[in-house]
């Protein structure tokens, strides 16, 4: 039987994307709608894409890294041009290949944004996040040879049906485009083996950090420590409920360890999240550390670091975390549709057309009041 794509409307020929076409440029282009038939995939469906979410990696994309081979394999992997950003999305489905999703087409949903081989060693044995075989939207991974590598910053992107999950009326695209992020969160905030009423210590507190400061409240933690330079980012902090909140702006190790003392009646944060992920961050983390506590890297950088094998004395555990499982997305959309994290106040809400002009803004050293920048098409 010849393959068809299923549709609740009539498509276009071509859709508006942003498109990097190489590190550090950025067009806005018309470019072909995506070839689903082409992809040899029958889970594959269409989303119109409501609302994506600009994610602290794309700008790393943006100047030339590859920040998914670097967390997940360990490794850099050179960008292939012409990339489509963008995996952090939510919206309409408007397309499927495969008949039994007919009923999907016109569902609000938000999709993950990757398909793992289901193959390989690290898949078999529970370790699907960290499959080397991965197919991701928006980071260029998986797709072979290509004119275009599908991500959400366009008008329409492909997702897989068995993966995109329904949201509910009451949930606003906008909030759902957060899902990938909240879930990063909910899985480093595993990974930090989180003990009931022990301290947490978060170390920068962008979007990734915030959502830790929520889930670790939901996994039982006791007080929630949050240091960062940012006014904003601390001041949300506090308002999802972080019991401490400091900026280390002009505080040296000590005095920072005299506020953190002072707050916990002298107990070590048991957990410590890094979202920044340099020789300064790693070295106050783990120097605050308590004993048998676990250290978290969220951002992984391919630089040298100082270490000291007595920082981990008292088996202490050092760590990183990359991506997600499908039980920490499944968590959190459930936690995001009754209201257990809020996510008020974050966005920055632009247009597709404002993208190139954004992403120098968001790396320049200006101040700016954009804590967490979301895409509408």
């Amino acid at each position: 039987m010849k393959r068809q794509l299923y549709t609740n409307q009539i498509l276009p020929e071509k859709i508006k994307a942003v498109v990097l076409e190489e590190p550090k440029k950025l067009s806005l282009k018309q470019i072909p709608m995506w070839p689903l038939l082409d992809y040899n995939d029958d889970e594959l469906i269409l989303i119109k894409v409501h609302s994506c979410g600009l994610c602290g990696s794309d700008l790393r994309y943006y100047l030339g890294e590859n920040p998914w081979g670097q967390h997940t394999l360990g490794q850099f992997i050179e960008n292939p041009p012409n990339i489509v950003l963008g995996h952090e999305f939510a919206g309409e489905v408007v397309g499927v290949i495969n008949p039994k999703y007919k009923n999907m087409l016109g569902k609000r949903v938000a999709p993950i944004c990757s398909k793992v081989c289901e193959k390989c060693d690290l898949c078999m044995n529970g370790m699907d996040h960290l499959c080397p075989n991965t197919i991701h939207i928006g980071h260029g991974q998986g797709w072979g040879d290509r004119d275009y590598f599908p991500g959400a910053y366009a008008e329409y992107v492909p997702a897989w049906a068995n993966t995109a999950f329904e949201i509910s009326n009451n949930l606003s695209f906008d909030k759902a485009s957060m899902m990938d992020l909240l879930a990063v969160g909910c899985h480093v905030s595993r990974k930090g083996n989180i003990k009931k009423d022990m301290p947490v210590l978060i170390i920068g507190s962008g979007p990734v950090g915030n959502s830790i400061v929520q889930i670790s409240k939901i996994l039982g933690a006791g007080k929630v420590l949050v240091i960062d330079q940012s006014e904003i980012s601390l001041d949300l902090s506090k308002n999802v409920g972080a019991d401490l909140t400091i900026n280390n702006k002009n505080l040296n190790f000590k005095k920072i360890l005299d506020i953190i003392n002072i707050n916990t009646s002298n107990i070590l944060p048991f957990s410590v999240f890094d979202t920044v992920g340099t020789s300064e961050t790693f070295e106050l983390g783990t120097n605050l550390l308590a004993k048998s506590g676990t250290y978290v890297n969220i951002a992984i950088h391919d630089e040298k670091m100082k270490f000291n094998p007595l920082t981990i004395a008292s088996e202490k555990i050092i760590t990183s975390s990359c991506n997600f499982q499908l039980k920490d997305y499944v968590d959190t959309l459930k936690w995001l549709e009754n209201g257990k994290i809020n996510i008020d106040g974050w966005l920055h809400t632009i247009s597709l057309d404002d993208v190139s002009s954004i992403f120098p803004k968001l790396l320049s050293n200006n101040k700016n009041n954009f804590f967490k920048v979301n895409i509408i098409p």
